[in-house]
């Protein structure tokens, strides 16, 4: 059984993302931008689904009711943003402001030779991660990710940096596999990126408090990260409007910690740090929540 978000089909298509991205490479970001209104709009006008989400969300963050220009401003932001993904994948990142807090937390694991689990979200730009690399010349983040979801973004990731994408782990093979693909990169003292924040299919959830009411995060990332022992930093890119961005590593935690009675626990109290600090920067730039589908009535697999 698919969850709502897996239920909702790829829009765009190939000839689409294929102009904005000749437009981007070919014209720069000024055309691009200009280019999105009539595109944002058109999904705006006939996105039933996305405008509810985006409404209720918004109603959330902000404690009142949004007007349509606040919901088309969210969806607007939503495709600026992966928009100057393309930018990042080809190593343009020169016109950006990029500010980044917590550079620390991950030298002082990696002058150890250890690898850690870096829990982003659907919040921001993970790409802006890679000015991180551009300064460091080697910063050896791999990305956990399910092809067979959006086909076009791997497809994109592929041509654009193929560097990248042989550093993606597709989360779509078998759990033995995909366990034993983290594993062998942690013990090279790699990045092993996570979304932590949307379940798959098949992905047992858990409740926790977000903005105000209970919405349900996967296990998965937790339940991987108590038996791993290893690590953990959360990490949140925002988007702060023209050509800026903010991004920020917090050390969650050196390694979860405790019994195996207390294990259940243990992963309840993270997910809910989790959700809080998620909560928390989404409150900073709330434009750049980038789930657009109903976060709190999502239905997936019972809790584990």
């Amino acid at each position: 059984m698919k969850t709502k978000w897996q239920q909702q089909r790829e829009r765009s298509n190939r000839l689409g993302v294929g102009i904005l991205v000749w437009v981007a490479l070919n014209m720069g970001r000024g055309p691009l931008r200009l280019l999105l209104y009539p595109v944002v709009f058109y999904f705006f006008a006939t996105g039933a689904d996305a405008r509810s989400a985006s409404a209720a969300y918004l109603r959330r963050v902000n404690a009142c009711e949004p007007s349509w220009q606040q919901v088309f401003q969210h969806l607007y932001t939503f495709a600026l943003v992966a928009a100057d993904r393309l930018f990042f994948l080809t190593g343009k990142m020169d016109r950006y402001a990029i500010s980044v807090s917590g550079e620390q937390v991950f030298r002082d694991i990696m002058a150890q030779g250890r690898g850690c689990l870096l829990m982003v979200s659907h919040l921001g730009s993970f790409e802006a991660l890679r000015v991180i690399g551009a300064r460091e010349q080697s910063l050896p983040v791999r990305i956990l990710l399910d092809r067979r979801q959006n086909p076009l973004v791997g497809n994109v990731i592929d041509s654009l940096d193929p560097e990248l994408a042989a550093g993606i782990i597709d989360a779509g093979q078998a759990p033995a596999e995909l366990a034993l693909a983290i594993d062998n990169c942690l013990k090279r003292g790699e990045l092993v990126g996570i979304m932590a924040d949307r379940a798959a299919a098949t992905e047992p959830c858990a409740g926790v408090e977000f903005f105000g009411d209970e919405a349900r995060f996967p296990l998965g990332p937790w339940q991987m990260a108590w038996v791993l022992r290893v690590p953990v930093i959360l990490c949140f890119g925002l988007y702060l409007g023209g050509e800026r961005y903010q991004v920020s590593f917090e050390l969650m935690t050196g390694g979860l910690e405790g019994s195996r009675r207390q294990r259940r626990a243990v992963i309840q109290r993270s997910m809910q740090h989790y959700a809080g600090r998620l909560e928390h920067y989404a409150a900073l730039a709330p434009y750049n929540w980038f789930n657009f589908y109903d976060f709190w009535a999502d239905e997936s697999s019972g809790d584990n």
